[in-house]
């Protein structure tokens, strides 16, 4: 019999699995056999050769606790104080708003002593939260094509269906991809029985947008079919191309395989590969022909100057190398794990190492890499900011004179219809308001004025109090939120690879059984005025 000397091919079923530096960790794979040679001690997995776990998270900073509502309210009545709109059509309409903030927030939700704020423990009014949420989506909001149920629930709460009446902002931070991020949010939107818009998604693709001013022609990887090339053609890359474009340029390149006609018509049929110089590959998505596409990617790697079939004497002149995310597996509906676009990456180093000795240079984006957390930290502080502008026209919309019940029930009533009306779409991605002069230009005089008025505040919303999210994944998720900064705050469910009984190498502040238990623990924890 054959001795089998690395463990990773010798799984068997159980609770347990290794993780990537030979550790049991809690995925549903299987562990280690225990009459097998185990790894040595000094083992360290490609994917973990990033210096993340070397990091030290950035500290808290001082951050109010107080509602985004309360601390815009507070702006209004300082800005009356010192008059600064200068016109008298934004100064009416912020004496309006100052009115309407008085009775429904400010009075109700801050108590002043010896010039001290201290928080009410019970959010007795409708407002916006200081913290937010970030979700994970397989695992945690979705099992393959299957809801995971409570998570409807969940999105409800955030919404403003709870007990302290506090509309929570929230984004999604995926690894996944091979769609748009708009045809994302339609289906998370069927889903979860309520409207998520595009700017509330990051898959692990999203980010590489900030590449298409690099690099002129890209060979993008992984999907169904040209998705993703009609993806990063939407990212504003000039010429995409597919694997499918080179093997019916020549069929040799992949002699195990044959177009079938439907693949033939998505194909670029003008271009000749050995003379279109390929200056980066991009894997955007799961390989749907890992023995095609590995095929393609090494060759380029090892090519003078990305050109096909050509070789590269010192195997340093090929395109440069980019991976969406370096999950190792994922989770589906099946009842075990699946291997995902990061054990791609660990086969395509592992070849390349074989052929040239060297080890492979990768750029990782998605979980837990900094740029991706950068990326999405940036993403919810503009998503925050649309919830309170969407609450401000709300609050805009209500007839001068209500009383102090009377506002509170529309505000209410607007919360708990679900999101936020979405009346202000178009500004949806930018990263500030719009100015006067768009506003006037849009033909919408009530609006443009709300967008003076905010304007005017001219107050940077502060960063969340905390950020909870929640995944399923202690070697993506975890690691994520536990890696970069001490506000965000990590919840691992149960729904997803993790499994109850297990010990994750990454240890979470928070485990719960699924979505809708880390909501209300969060909410919860929140109303305490904890964090």
């Amino acid at each position: 019999m054959t001795e089998i000397n690395n463990p990773r091919l010798f799984l068997r079923r159980s609770n347990t699995s290794s993780n990537l530096n030979g550790v049991p960790s809690a995925t549903k794979f299987g562990t280690i056999s225990d009459d097998r040679t185990p790894r040595k001690s000094g083992f360290q997995s490609f994917l973990n050769n990033d210096g993340i776990d070397q990091m030290k998270p950035e500290p808290k900073k001082a951050s109010s606790s107080i509602s985004l509502s309360d601390q815009w309210a507070g702006s209004l009545q300082q800005m009356t104080k010192l008059n600064e709109p200068v016109d008298e059509e934004s100064n009416a309409a912020l004496e309006g708003l100052v009115k309407k903030s008085q009775t429904a927030l400010s009075s109700l939700s801050l108590t002043e002593s010896s010039g001290k704020r201290y928080r009410k423990k019970i959010i007795d009014h409708p407002r916006v939260a200081s913290y937010a949420f970030a979700f994970d989506i397989d695992g945690v909001i979705k099992n393959g094509p299957q809801t995971i149920p409570y998570a409807r629930e969940a999105m409800r709460m955030l919404n403003g269906d709870n007990k302290y009446r506090i509309l929570v902002p929230y984004i999604f931070v995926t690894n996944g991809g091979g769609n748009p991020e708009s045809e994302r949010a339609k289906d998370l939107s069927k889903r979860l029985d309520c409207e998520i818009n595009e700017e509330q998604i990051i898959q692990g693709h999203t980010p590489m947008k900030s590449l298409a001013s690099l690099y002129k022609n890209v060979l993008v990887v992984g999907g169904v079919g040209d998705t993703c090339r009609k993806i990063a053609e939407g990212y504003g890359f000039e010429n995409v191309y597919i694997p499918l474009d080179v093997m019916y340029w020549n069929p040799a390149v992949s002699p195990y395989y044959t177009l079938s006609e439907e693949e033939k018509k998505i194909c670029k049929k003008d271009v000749n590969f050995s003379k279109t110089k390929i200056d980066a590959i991009l894997v955007f998505a799961d390989s749907r022909n890992w023995a095609a596409d590995e095929q393609i990617i090494l060759e380029l790697l090892l090519s003078k100057g990305g050109y096909m079939g050509t070789v590269s004497k010192n195997y340093n002149q090929g395109p440069a190398l980019y991976f969406a995310h370096s999950d190792f597996i994922w989770s589906t509906d099946y009842k075990l794990s699946r291997y995902g676009m990061g054990a791609l990456q660990v086969s395509i180093a592992a070849l390349y190492k074989e052929t040239t000795g060297k080890e492979l240079k990768v750029t990782r984006f998605g979980k837990p890499q900094r740029g991706t957390f950068k990326f999405a930290k940036k993403v919810l502080s503009n998503w925050r900011r649309d919830v309170l502008e969407e609450y401000v026209e709300v609050l805009a919309e209500i007839p001068d004179g209500e009383d102090e019940d009377a506002v509170t029930k529309r505000l209410a009533k607007s919360i708990n219809m679900g999101p936020m009306k979405k009346k202000c779409s178009s500004r949806r991605g930018s990263n500030t308001s719009m100015s006067s002069t768009e506003s006037d230009e849009s033909g919408d005089s009530d609006e443009g004025l709300t967008f003076r008025v905010m304007n005017a505040i001219g107050r940077q919303i502060p960063q969340p109090s905390t950020v909870y999210f929640v995944g399923d994944t202690p070697d993506s998720d975890i690691r994520f939120a536990n890696s970069h900064d001490e506000s965000w705050y990590s919840i691992l469910v149960k729904t997803g690879v993790y499994q109850e009984g297990t010990v994750p190498k990454y240890q979470p502040k928070k485990i719960e059984d699924n979505v809708l238990e880390a909501v209300k623990f969060a909410i919860r924890r929140e109303a305490k005025g904890i964090g």
